[in-house]
């Protein structure tokens, strides 16, 4: 039975979540043999799932890892970055994390948020381009007018919400594109602000 260094495991911890508050994502396996000048990835992969073993870090099926900071909590809230949301998964899928930002709570907000990134142009008349940073508050009810990230057929999108009598009208903010009218839809959230990348 190989012997676990106590002391370099609390390192590579502490390094994974520093690491992670600095960069908004996990450092690689490659990362942490760098960091740490170990031999071989598999000496790095033996103490990550110790890590994950003692619940320290959570390990997603591509072999990202990530792990939840501890903070004050009453001056940031925790949201994991989310990814491309594809097949049906929850939106809050381990498979679909891509990292795990602090955000200050006197600007955000409390409560269950998440992050995505915005694709394409389509509501670009609104101040979302490709490639921002959404905030987004988990919820599965909305109001008119509010923008919302809804699921349609395994798909999630970003539209401004209008409810009707018999049907849901899924709006794009850019007048090239046509609205998207349906009667099945789920509200995965609500998008509460945009952070640009410039």
């Amino acid at each position: 039975m190989k012997v676990v260094n106590e002391k370099l495991l609390a390192e590579i911890l502490d390094y994974i979540k520093t690491y992670q508050i600095k960069n908004g994502q996990s450092p690689s396996y490659r990362n942490i043999a760098k960091q740490f000048q170990l031999s071989s990835l598999s000496v790095v992969s033996r103490y990550i799932d110790i890590l994950a073993e003692r619940g320290e870090v959570q390990k997603s099926k591509s072999g990202k890892i990530f792990c939840f900071p501890t903070f004050d909590a009453s001056s940031v809230t925790i949201a994991p970055v989310v990814g491309v949301v594809t097949c049906g998964q929850p939106i809050l899928a381990q498979e679909n994390i891509e990292g795990v930002y602090a955000l200050p709570s006197d600007i955000f907000g409390r409560g269950e948020i998440f992050l995505l990134h915005a694709e394409g142009d389509s509501m670009m008349e609104v101040g979302i381009q490709s490639g921002d940073l959404l905030v987004v508050r988990k919820t599965n009810y909305a109001q008119n007018g509010q923008i919302v990230v809804a699921l349609l057929d395994d798909s999630a999108t970003v539209k401004t919400f209008y409810k009707r009598s018999d049907h849901v009208v899924l709006h794009p903010e850019n007048k090239n594109y046509g609205d998207i009218i349906t009667r099945h839809v789920s509200i995965l959230g609500v998008v509460e602000h945009c952070i640009h990348k410039f």
